[in-house]
């Protein structure tokens, strides 16, 4: 579902209402949990007051909603939401993508149906809901980015405790960013061949890595269940 300027929810609304600082820092807290105001006074030292009239506009912006639980209203985010700025010399552009993957296919299926069309408005169509489906894809990648990035950091910190030697850490390293050739490694960090293959044969054997693939080319991985990723 694409939010755009015109709709329900309009982008100027949710852009308006996280400019402020005081708004971004609710949001951050109930990322954790649904909050009621008392509690979100406390937690971010600002008056219950305060923190109603911030409340009241992430909700006319549908950026949260709230229930009613006894004698308190909690509020709540009940959705993800990525929004997309494009600037350039040619097109100033605002997205707000509410991610729902299971409606791809069935976009899908919309667009190649206009596609199959001769008609001019529904080429027409079709070329805006691939460009709308074209920035979704990027905030996605995007995700995907920073959770391999997430992860590599933490397999990182993970070779800080392990008992090896800084050679066998780089090249530890290099595996878990998908370096796999000895020649690779050497070229890419700068050891000498001749360590790098002296570390990955003490890493095979200590179990930490595996060869993989067939013929004289060698290469490794990091083996599962070898104690990088614990």
């Amino acid at each position: 579902m694409l939010v755009r300027k015109g709709d329900d929810r309009c982008w100027e609304d949710i852009i308006e209402a996280l400019a402020n600082e005081s708004r971004r820092r609710i949001i951050q807290l109930l990322t954790k949990k649904p909050c009621y105001v008392s509690e979100i006074s406390y937690a971010l030292k600002m008056a219950p007051k305060v923190v109603l009239e911030h409340l009241d506009r992430l909700e006319k912006a549908g950026l949260i909603r709230s229930f009613e639980e006894g004698r308190r209203r909690y509020y709540y985010i009940d959705r993800s939401l990525n929004i997309s700025i494009s600037i350039s010399p040619h097109r100033f552009d605002v997205d707000v993508v509410e991610e729902r993957v299971r409606d791809l296919e069935k976009e899908f299926m919309r667009i190649k149906s206009l596609l199959e069309s001769s008609a001019e408005k529904s080429i027409v169509d079709a070329f805006e809901r691939l460009r709308k489906m074209e920035r979704m894809f990027v905030m996605i990648q995007k995700s995907i980015s920073e959770g391999i990035d997430e992860l590599i950091e933490r397999f990182i910190s993970r070779l800080d405790r392990l008992d090896v030697s800084n050679v066998d850490r780089i090249v530890l390293y290099a595996l878990i960013k998908g370096v796999e050739s000895p020649e690779r490694i050497s070229q890419m960090f700068g050891l000498p061949y001749d360590d790098v293959l002296t570390s990955l044969s003490n890493l095979e054997r200590r179990g930490f890595v595996e060869r993989i693939g067939d013929g004289s080319l060698i290469r490794f991985r990091i083996r599962k269940g070898g104690g990088v990723y614990e």
